[in-house]
């Protein structure tokens, strides 16, 4: 992934979990379709973090 300046992203047991250690919202490119667990939304193409943001993705 090429991700923003202070975005991690780690991928655990199938999830990627993105965070946002910035003060600023950030968005991240992620390839196809993913539901966010933390917001039970569907995520496709892209997911926007606010500052300090969390998201965990599911395929």
């Amino acid at each position: 992934y090429g991700l923003p300046d202070g975005v991690e992203a780690v991928r655990r047991g199938g999830l990627l979990f993105l965070l946002n250690h910035g003060r600023e919202p950030v968005t991240v490119d992620v390839a196809g379709t993913h539901r966010d667990l933390l917001t039970d939304t569907t995520v496709t193409g892209r997911v926007t973090l606010g500052r300090y943001g969390v998201a965990v993705l599911a395929p």
